[in-house]
């Protein structure tokens, strides 16, 4: 879905801008007018909903909540059908859930929580006031202020925090498209019970789109930063793997003023330090790499830094949680095989590199480690039989 981004998100401000000029500007005196803009809203809203729930999920990783949320969003939409109401509690629960299925920090969870809390409480006020027989008051008015001042609490913990960017701003994408959902939903549906939809749904209208367009020019913001940087990051990595590690420390230094929380920054930054054994500086922008992103390959980095600095016992915690996760990741299973090596205990490291070399034939570090390990055991004549199989990779 990234190659389509741009056309998703043109959709996206296509259903907003829909929604505020039909429900703020619209004709509502011409009936037939205005439920046949209501209809072309709501298709509209339909498939950039649809969309960007697809590009949300293929951002970042998605965590244990993604299965669950997604049976209970299907239990939701089904029930719809014979209850609106009761199918659409349950398709809320599922969107916060959904929300919440991306590995993201502190602040940012909490503006999301906030925020949708803000949103729930506007769409959920009506119908429960219509169930309680109230009349539209004071109360309403109490619930209308609570539920904006959270969003935009939500909205300014989140902003602040800037970790996460494009996940967490496609999440709020997501988040008020579902509740711009709602007006149109009750114009089709003709819910007007005790005059308090039009108030709400006003308000959910005037807070998604500004919360939309905020998200929207973060995720502008952030495009165009990355666009100006890129050459930098690219120009990094090669000099990284050529070796020339002090000159790609630049080219990343300059990358992370643009994009200081960018993992392919992060990453490079902190690796091109480590080579130079700037070991105390890399582990700073590795450590920071790793809260923002949970990915095995970040954390098999760390991990490598920890063995570089001498910090074996650290190194295999790190290795050995990645290996919880990912049990023939071949990274993880070499790289704790020297840690055994090292500690002299040599049939866990054997058995470790026996697995990687299992998982990967075409890779070389595994098959050397082993050579050596076999040369620290005592096993000369195995580990002369074995040099022979190697190719000329060990002398």
């Amino acid at each position: 879905m990234e190659r389509y981004a741009e056309y998703i998100l043109g959709l996206d401000v296509a259903a907003v801008i829909s929604a505020v000029l039909i429900f703020f500007f619209g004709n509502l005196q011409a009936e037939t007018v205005f439920l046949l803009a209501t209809q072309m809203i709501f298709t509209l809203v339909i498939l950039a909903l649809a969309f960007t729930f697809l590009y949300y999920l293929q951002l970042g990783k998605n965590n244990w909540l993604l299965m669950p949320s997604l049976v209970i969003l299907a239990i939701g939409a089904a029930i719809t059908f014979f209850s609106w109401f009761i199918g659409g509690v349950i398709s809320l629960i599922a969107l916060f859930f959904l929300l919440l299925c991306k590995d993201i920090a502190g602040d940012e969870k909490r503006g999301v929580i906030l925020s949708y809390v803000g949103f729930a409480l506007l769409a959920v006020m009506p119908p429960l006031g219509a169930f309680l027989s109230l009349q539209f008051g004071v109360l309403d008015y109490m619930v209308l202020s609570l539920g904006t001042i959270l969003v935009i609490v939500g909205v300014v913990l989140t902003i602040r925090s800037r970790k996460h960017v494009e996940t967490v701003s496609v999440g709020f994408l997501l988040l008020t498209l579902s509740f711009l959902f709602l007006a149109p939903s009750h114009e089709l549906l003709s819910i007007h019970a005790n005059g308090s939809y039009g108030v709400y749904d006003l308000t959910i209208i005037s807070m998604a789109s500004l919360v939309f367009f905020v998200f929207f020019a973060n995720i502008l913001v952030y495009r165009l930063a990355e666009r100006k940087v890129i050459e930098d990051i690219e120009n990094g990595y090669k000099l990284l793997r050529k070796g020339k590690y002090k000159e790609a420390v630049e080219h990343f230094r300059r990358a992370y003023k643009a994009l200081p929380d960018d993992e392919r920054v992060l990453n490079g930054l902190g690796l091109a330090l480590m080579k130079m054994g700037n070991y105390k500086e890399s582990e700073e922008y590795l450590r920071k790499l790793v809260r923002i992103s949970n990915d095995k390959v970040y954390k098999t980095n760390l991990g490598n830094l920890y063995f570089r600095s001498g910090r074996i016992d650290k190194a295999m915690e790190i290795y050995q949680e990645v290996l919880k996760e990912d049990p023939h990741f071949y990274n993880a299973l070499n790289n704790l095989a020297r840690c055994y090596m090292e500690k002299g205990e040599y049939e866990k490291a054997r058995e470790l590199l026996e697995k990687a070399i299992e998982v990967d034939q075409d890779k070389k570090a595994a098959k050397v480690n082993y050579y050596f390990l076999l040369t620290a055991m005592g096993m000369d004549e195995e580990a002369s039989k074995y040099k022979s199989q190697l190719g000329g990779l060990v002398e």
